[in-house]
């Protein structure tokens, strides 16, 4: 897992979070920076989780190190975030599938016989999108060939 935080502070807080809940964890790698700037770097990966203000500025990125097959998820607060969002993935052709659900929470009231939801409702919403990426028609997926084993004949 690799995760990118522009704020010295946030990612202090996050990984404090993160080991107060699951302990050590061996799978993560924090870089501090506009993910913009070293997404490009990464070695291909199967996801890309992206919980940014301006997700759509990523679009034309990302195929570049998520596989073809992989998922990109996005969750944004607003539905004009979303649809700016979907808008950019139709006009790139590396992104099929795509997909965009409100998620919503609403508290139930369960007691005896009367199970309802609660009456009043602090309600917090957000929408995720997802895609696929795909090799659009005519273009060849690069191989990505593991390094040569200088030990290991051929």
């Amino acid at each position: 897992v690799i995760t990118y935080e522009q704020r010295e502070e946030f990612a202090r807080r996050a990984l404090a979070n993160i080991h107060m809940r699951m302990g050590e964890v061996t799978n993560l790698v924090v870089r501090l920076g506009p993910v913009e700037e070293g997404i490009e770097q990464e070695e291909p990966v199967d996801r890309v989780v992206l919980d940014l203000p301006e997700p759509w500025r990523l679009v034309p990125l990302v195929p570049r190190v998520l596989r073809p097959g992989g998922i990109l998820l996005s969750y944004v607060p607003t539905i004009i975030q979303a649809q700016q969002l979907v808008e950019a993935l139709h006009r790139d052709r590396h992104w099929a599938l795509v997909e965009t659900f409100e998620t919503l929470m609403r508290p139930w009231n369960i007691e005896g016989p009367s199970v309802r939801p609660f009456h009043r409702m602090v309600a917090h919403t957000g929408f995720i999108t997802t895609a696929r990426r795909v090799v659009p028609e005519g273009d060849a997926p690069a191989p990505r060939l593991p390094a040569a084993d200088p030990e290991r004949p051929a």
